[in-house]
Order: structure tokens, then C-alpha cells, then sequence
């Protein structure tokens, strides 16, 4: 190889490296190293994480990312300082199954992760996008390899089975009685 080839060859393999150490897995949480993974979704091709970022005192962040491979596309941070928050409940969908339920509002839209608890579950954990009354988008989480299906950490919150049994451990996350389209969610989402 001659001396062009070779500092070719090697400036390939620098600009290279960068990228293959940080290539993702599809359905890798998009999670920080100092964050908790409190709720990973995997719809096939883009991955929803929630992450919290915790001290010995408290959470000082809980954060939601979605994207692809690494690539955030959709960011929503709440802190005690910027004022934010996420909301969650739980509702009945079927005989002996509920679903609990994270969100945050921006603008219009309302950013939503399921989980289906119990022995009636169409699927068990979903996203979706809330537009007004109407749904957006809606999809199901997928497993990839070695991945265990999303739950949200019982460190984060208690869901019981309504609004009034269920508890968050941060002020960072509200508990409501708010119905969010759950049955349409649960009836029409990509299995």
C-alpha cells in the first residue's frame, strides 16, 4: 500500500470510529449513562425512553426521548427549576387488565406511554400521540432480542388499579384521573 492509500486508510478509520462506537442497537434506551432507564418502548424502528436522573435526595430530572439509533428526535425534560411535569393514570380496558399511563403536554399534542397490565391485554405497552380528541399515532412495542417488554419502574411509580390506589415517588410526575383515549388506544394500536 502506498503512502496516499495508507493515509487514506487511516483517516477513513478515524472519522469512522466515532460512529461505530456510538451506533445503537435498535430498542437501546436513549437514556444518559448517569440516568435510570424507567420505561424503554421499541415500535419496531424508533425507541421512547423515559429516563430519570436521580441523587440520594430526589430526582432532579425525568427526561422522555424518542428516536432512532441513537438520534434524539423528540425531547421533554421536567425539573424542579424549568417547572414541568409529566402526568400518569391508570384505567380499566378489559376483564381483569389496566393500563397505566405517562404522558406530557406540548402545544396540542399530548406524548403518551401505556403499559397493560393483567390477563386480557391486547398487547402489553404501547405510544401514542394524542391530537385534541383524536389519535395521531398509536403503536405497540415491540421485543427485540434480549430485551425485556417496557415496564415503568416501580421505583418511579405505583400504579394500582385506579387513580386513588397509585403513587408517584417524585413531584416530577402527577397522578390524575384523565381518561386518554385508552380503549381506542388499546382497540386500534399495530399489533
Amino acid at each position: 500500500m502506498n503512502a496516499l492509500n495508507s493515509r487514506t486508510a487511516l483517516a477513513a478509520c478515524v472519522l469512522l470510529l466515532p460512529m461505530l462506537a456510538s451506533a445503537a442497537e435498535p430498542g437501546d434506551a436513549l437514556c444518559k449513562a448517569d440516568e435510570e432507564v424507567v420505561f424503554n418502548c421499541f415500535t419496531g424502528k424508533k425507541t421512547a425512553s423515559l429516563c430519570a436522573s436521580p441523587t440520594e435526595a430526589a430526582l432532579t430530572a425525568l427526561t422522555y426521548r424518542y428516536g432512532a439509533s441513537g438520534t434524539v428526535e423528540n425531547e421533554f425534560a421536567a425539573t424542579p427549576e424549568n417547572g414541568r411535569f409529566f402526568s400518569g393514570t391508570v384505567s380499566p380496558v378489559a376483564p381483569r387488565a389496566w393500563v397505566s399511563q405517562v404522558w406530557f403536554d406540548r402545544g396540542n399534542f399530548r406524548y403518551l406511554m401505556t403499559e397493560c397490565v393483567g390477563g386480557d391485554c391486547p398487547f402489553h405497552a404501547g405510544l401514542a400521540v394524542i391530537k385534541g380528541e383524536k389519535i395521531a399515532m398509536n403503536a405497540s412495542c415491540k421485543r427485540p432480542p434480549g430485551v425485556r417488554l417496557p415496564a415503568f419502574s416501580r421505583e418511579l411509580v405505583k400504579f394500582g388499579s385506579k387513580p386513588d390506589d397509585s403513587m408517584s415517588s417524585t413531584s416530577l410526575l402527577r397522578i390524575e384521573a384523565v381518561d386518554n383515549l385508552v380503549y381506542e388506544l388499546y382497540k386500534s394500536a399495530d399489533k
